[in-house]
């Protein structure tokens, strides 16, 4: 028998195992990465934990680029998770871009070990902290919904949700020129968190009435940009009514929920705001033919470098492999302690 390891998978809506199976073996152009930690996304793969993914109940033809009836991309049991952060244990004959014990990224789903093409991985170098490592893929994600805003030098940038990719994103506007970042959120600690990141004011939705205190504090106008990071319906649609005439809104989420608050009628239709879908895997056309997401990505890397101190403060929670279920419920349930929460492997 080969080499074991121990794989999570997503047998069911809110239900997951840990499997101990055969590790599959590297072929010439793969590498084997010995997992150190790996980041539960909040966002993304929150809404495939809950079973909510379009995935599961629709097919995307590759063709067409449409979610069609009949049949589903992914089955349960599944596994998911793009997070990891590992050292290489094996290389492939073919392989000559890393070695074995460099600490790599990877797009790989939870697990003891990933085999993955050893082009797909990130090399982290000498990042002194692996934990810091698994931000890469938060940063691409917020580093991307920036530049889909194309955000001007002076602009009054508004982010709502708050979570940790917000919580990047407010910190990349105020390298960008922002003049005033209004962060949103229904929970004190990330509202402090972004006002540790450079926010000029922070907002409690519902109680602030956010699109007219937004318009208080920029003379009548409205945000530039509204960049929502939240994933709530309600809160797309306070986007919109919270852009100026003409403004952006970037929809940077996975919107999983309903849309029954959703409407298109009185800002949308008189104000005229332009909806922006940012989504991680091209960059924006408008940037020209000099950029790439290879370029994007090594920008990345340096932003985590940069941004490592307050990178490790979102980490709230650690859990081991076999607990990594009460890391999910923990981000589920919403708890208000919880910002990011890894699975170590150490332990």
């Amino acid at each position: 028998m080969g080499v074991m390891t121990r794989s999570l998978y997503f047998t069911g809506p809110r239900d997951l195992a840990i499997e101990e199976e055969p590790l599959k073996q590297a072929g010439p152009e793969d590498i084997v990465i010995e997992a150190i930690v790996s980041g539960i996304s909040a966002g993304t793969e929150l809404n495939v934990f809950r079973g909510l993914a379009p995935q599961w109940r629709q097919h995307m033809d590759p063709a067409t680029r449409l979610f069609l009836d009949g049949g589903s991309d992914w089955t349960w049991p599944a596994r998911y998770g793009y997070a990891m952060v590992g050292r290489v244990a094996e290389i492939g004959a073919a392989v000559t871009t890393v070695k074995i014990g460099d600490l790599v990224f990877a797009y790989a789903p939870h697990g003891s070990h990933a085999v993955v093409p050893a082009r797909a991985v990130v090399a982290l170098g000498d990042l002194d902290d692996a934990e810091i490592g698994i931000f890469f893929a938060n940063l691409n994600t917020a580093y991307n919904g920036v530049l889909d805003a194309n955000i001007p030098l002076g602009a009054d940038v508004v982010v709502s949700g708050l979570g940790v990719i917000g919580q990047i994103v407010v910190r990349l506007l105020k390298r960008n020129g922002a003049r005033t970042v209004i962060g949103v959120d229904g929970l004190e600690l990330r509202r402090d968190l972004a006002r540790q990141g450079g926010a000029d004011h922070v907002l409690v939705p519902g109680a602030d009435r956010v699109a007219e205190t937004v318009r208080q504090l920029t003379d009548g106008r409205g945000a530039d940009v509204v960049i929502e990071v939240s994933g709530a319906a309600p809160a797309l649609n306070e986007a919109i009514r919270t852009a100026g005439y003409n403004g952006t809104v970037v929809a940077m989420s996975w919107y999983g929920g309903t849309f029954e608050s959703l409407s298109l009628s009185g800002e949308f239709h008189h104000n005229r705001p332009r909806i922006i879908s940012s989504q991680v895997g091209n960059v924006n056309p408008f940037l020209g033919p000099l950029w790439s997401t290879q370029r994007r990505g090594a920008i990345a890397r340096e932003f985590m470098s940069e941004l490592a101190p307050d990178l490790k403060g979102f980490i709230s929670h650690r859990v081991p492999l076999a607990e990594a279920g009460r890391g999910y419920g923990l981000l589920d349930q919403g708890s208000p302690d919880v910002m990011q929460v890894l699975i170590d492997y150490r332990h």
